[in-house]
């Protein structure tokens, strides 16, 4: 009786290892699966909360708006030739909601458009990316200065420098 006893003393072990490699897997799982915040509902106002602020429509946009074009800003100081296709998600800078829409008059809308030719130009050009690049960034430092002066400094840093 003790010969039979060792093979399946051997076998629990297996079976408690092989069953441990599955449960620690799988308590990953639920563990992040239950630490992600739900989405948030947006209301008629386009406001959500993001990391506990509250963001509107538009200042999600624009936060899109600068980390891809930091990418593209870093890809042409690299001597890389881009080919960026936003113009469609970048032109709802002219409707999504502010969180200050008192801010949202024809100047604003004026620049906007502004921006939205600048891009259109930068999207066309091929042989002058970084000039068309850096024209486009200076119109959204002149409309940021004159509406919304918080994220100036981040985007002077988009700039490109002639090389």
């Amino acid at each position: 009786m003790d010969v039979f006893c060792i093979p399946f003393i051997g076998l629990n072990r297996v079976v408690d290892i092989w069953g441990m490699r599955m449960i620690i897997p799988l308590f990953c799982v639920l563990l992040i699966a239950c630490s992600e915040n739900p989405p948030a509902d947006e209301g008629e106002s386009g406001m959500i909360i993001v990391n506990g602020v509250e963001r509107s429509e538009l200042a999600r946009l624009m936060r899109q708006m600068y980390d891809e074009m930091k990418l593209v800003s870093d890809s042409l100081e690299s001597g890389s030739s881009v080919s960026p296709k936003f113009y469609t998600n970048y032109e709802r800078i002219t409707s999504a909601h502010a969180t200050e829409p008192e801010k949202i008059d024809e100047l604003y809308q004026s620049m906007a458009d502004a921006f939205l030719d600048n891009y259109e130009s930068f999207e066309g050009d091929e042989d002058g990316q970084i000039p068309a690049f850096n024209i486009m960034v200076d119109n959204c430092l002149v409309c940021h200065q004159n509406k919304c002066p918080g994220p100036v400094k981040a985007i002077k840093k988009l700039k490109i420098k002639p090389q």
